[in-house]
């Protein structure tokens, strides 16, 4: 039973990788055709991806963390919003995704730099994805929602900053294939690896909701913040859709998916 279980799980976290990936890069080759509609999608789904972000990590996540080691799993996601924060200060291509990217003129160097970031951030989504996985499948259908929303806005912004920087459409194409792959195997990797160790399951769950916490709060809102000229725009619309959306998707995820896992 236990080894049926573990491999149904892990053909979800492969569906759910390979959905992740090809779904983000599938609508950023269309999107990207008519920058209008692109700068439309980074403007009004950034916001909505850092609701559904936020309400995967405190309605989902954290408690789930809680549930398994008590409120001392905070510490780790106090740690990961910390270290992603240092990631990100060494590391400028590890979060970028907004307008600026359809507009600017960049060099070929600049390109090769996003996608090694486009990398990086994969890899981390997918260990993630696959963790969220091990706590129950509608947790990890959660996180893929979550993942998926955030990702296609910023693949959007990093296919039409690749273009812009000398690639052409087939490379472009083909290296962000690649960069996608690295979610699957992320995503493998953790799930593998948590169902042969015991791992300290809180403290990763708190440490993925740092993670999305990070995301949300410092590259998305402030983004919001800095580009809505109305005090209350379509973009804070958005953000609370997102929120709503979560909420919707995390009591449908854990009525249905969860009875007889």
């Amino acid at each position: 039973y236990y080894f049926g279980r573990w491999y149904f799980f892990k053909i979800y976290v492969i569906i759910a990788s390979i959905a992740a990936g090809i779904l983000s890069l599938f609508v950023a080759i269309i999107l990207v055709q008519k920058a209008s509609w692109a700068e439309y999608l980074i403007k009004f789904g950034t916001p909505f991806a850092a609701g559904v972000l936020l309400i995967a990590s405190f309605i989902d996540l954290i408690p789930h963390g809680i549930e398994e080691k008590g409120s001392v799993v905070l510490n780790a996601t106090l740690i990961a919003i910390i270290v992603f924060f240092l990631i990100e200060k060494g590391f400028k291509t590890f979060h970028h995704h907004h307008e600026e990217d359809l507009q600017n003129n960049r060099n070929e160097s600049q390109g090769w730099l996003f996608l090694i970031g486009d990398i990086f951030h994969n890899t981390v989504d997918g260990v993630a994805l696959g963790s969220a996985f091990l706590i129950n499948p509608a947790t990890g259908v959660i996180a893929t929602i979550a993942l998926i929303a955030h990702d296609i806005p910023l693949e959007v912004g990093e296919f039409g900053l690749q273009l812009k920087s000398g690639f052409s459409k087939k490379q472009t194409i083909i290296r962000n294939l690649f960069a996608s792959s690295t979610l699957l195997i992320g995503a493998v990797f953790a799930f593998q690896i948590g169902s042969l160790i015991e791992l300290p399951l809180g403290y990763i769950y708190g440490g993925i909701a740092g993670f999305f916490i990070y995301i949300a709060l410092s590259d998305i809102v402030p983004t919001i913040h800095s580009s809505e000229s109305k005090r209350y725009g379509l973009q804070t619309g958005f953000l609370i859709i997102g929120l709503v959306f979560g909420i919707i998707i995390a009591s449908f995820a854990h009525q249905y998916i969860d009875v007889g896992h």
